[in-house]
């Protein structure tokens, strides 16, 4: 890490300890336990954090850098929290959950707020990782290794949850984990794991015959890219590593772009009869994004950006906060981009344009944008500080 990228990421951890910006991530999140409050919210992020770290080398800036490594961590809380109530019902205290491949805790740092964290064992291979789970966030600390056949915990799990990794695995890995991991559920418990499905593979690349690519790299520079690349697959190759795993013809559900609107999920049971049903209400919620932010010289705060309900289709507005004060921005603007890249023809008026004059007040303004779908689903799609510019000679007050 150069000297740019430093300074970067300590901004960045200044900013998430900012009392404004940790208020805006509690209000955006969902199955929050409010008797323990805001006081029990550990926005910390660990500095060797890849994610935050991907973020901040794409945008070289701190704001959109933040607002994306949260808003990708809500909704993968939301995600985990549907498919567990919808499948085992509320969260009560015989549960036991595996955070399987947790890196940093950008899930924990949610889930323990709904879950107790001694129902909850967060499992990573790199031991800082799971110091910082354990450390942070309360949870139990599992170290993971290579092999899935030396990974022995002494616990069965009801609910493992599984985000990234199967993305990453070369096939014996992708058939070694499935297997181990669905051996550690309980024979009513559910395994749900996500994957690069084969309509993200670049198209100037040949899915082969059996449904399975991998390309040696990633963005983890730190693990051996021979057990930790990138992996694409389709929907037949998952369902034959479940048929090997489970048995032929074993029951699952496929939930399309059910992460962050990127990755798919899959979710298993060990038990034939465990109804999946409830996974058809699965809901992917409010989506978009701030690609535009600046304040001008004269102090025109400039906002550009999309926003829509992946389930529903198009918002009739986003929601801005500016210092406290709510601004209700109209969508309807052309977004072909995004109908593009989302595969949806609803979505292609989506964007969104806002211009609001600053005026006097602190140094910094402090701005969030929220898309809410009309069933109350929140997305955050930016938060953070924007520097006024200096009154000029004769504006004064």
């Amino acid at each position: 890490m150069d000297a740019m990228e430093g300074s970067l990421l300590a901004k960045a951890n200044e900013q998430c300890l900012d009392p404004a910006f940790r208020s805006a991530v509690w209000r955006h999140l969902g199955y929050r336990n409010d008797a323990r409050g805001l006081r029990a919210l550990s926005t910390r992020i660990h500095p060797r954090d890849q994610m935050l770290q991907h973020s901040l080398r794409h945008f070289h800036e701190v704001n959109r850098s933040v607002s994306q490594y949260f808003n990708v961590a809500l909704q993968q809380h939301n995600a985990a929290q549907q498919v567990f109530r919808r499948v085992l019902g509320a969260p009560d205290p015989r549960h036991r959950l595996l955070d399987f491949a947790c890196g940093y805790g950008r899930l924990l740092r949610f889930l323990t707020l709904s879950v107790p964290p001694t129902q909850i064992w967060a499992s990573e291979i790199q031991h800082d990782a799971v110091d910082f789970a354990a450390s942070e966030f309360g949870a139990h600390a599992l170290l993971s290794d290579v092999d899935p056949l030396r990974f022995e915990p002494d616990a069965r799990f009801d609910f493992i949850w599984v985000a990234s990794l199967f993305s990453h695995l070369p096939r014996h890995l992708f058939h070694g984990w499935l297997a181990r991991l669905v051996s550690l559920a309980t024979p009513d418990g559910i395994v749900c794991f996500s994957v690069h499905d084969e309509c993200l593979l670049p198209a100037r690349i040949p899915m082969p015959a059996d449904g399975f690519h991998f390309i040696a790299s990633s963005e983890n520079a730190e693990l051996d890219t021979d057990a930790y690349g990138t992996t694409f697959v389709s929907e037949a190759f998952v369902e034959s590593a479940i048929a090997a795993a489970c048995g032929q013809d074993h029951p699952y559900f496929h939930i399309r772009r059910g992460l962050a609107n990127e990755q798919d999920l899959y979710v298993v049971s060990p038990a034939r009869s465990r109804d999946l049903g409830g996974l058809a209400g699965f809901r992917k919620g409010a989506w978009g994004w701030v690609d535009e932010c600046h304040v001008s010289e004269t102090g025109e705060l400039y906002l550009r950006g999309w926003a829509a309900s992946v389930d529903d289709g198009p918002l009739d507005s986003v929601e801005i906060l500016v210092d406290g004060t709510l601004h209700r921005c109209p969508t309807g603007l052309p977004r072909d981009d995004v109908r593009t890249v989302l595969n949806d023809t609803r979505l292609g008026t989506t964007g969104w344009e806002f211009r609001h004059a600053l005026g006097a007040g602190p140094p910094n303004a402090f701005i969030e944008v929220t898309a809410r779908s009309a069933v109350g689903e929140m997305a955050l799609l930016y938060a953070g500080p924007l520097a006024r510019p200096p009154l000029r000679a004769g504006l004064s007050t």
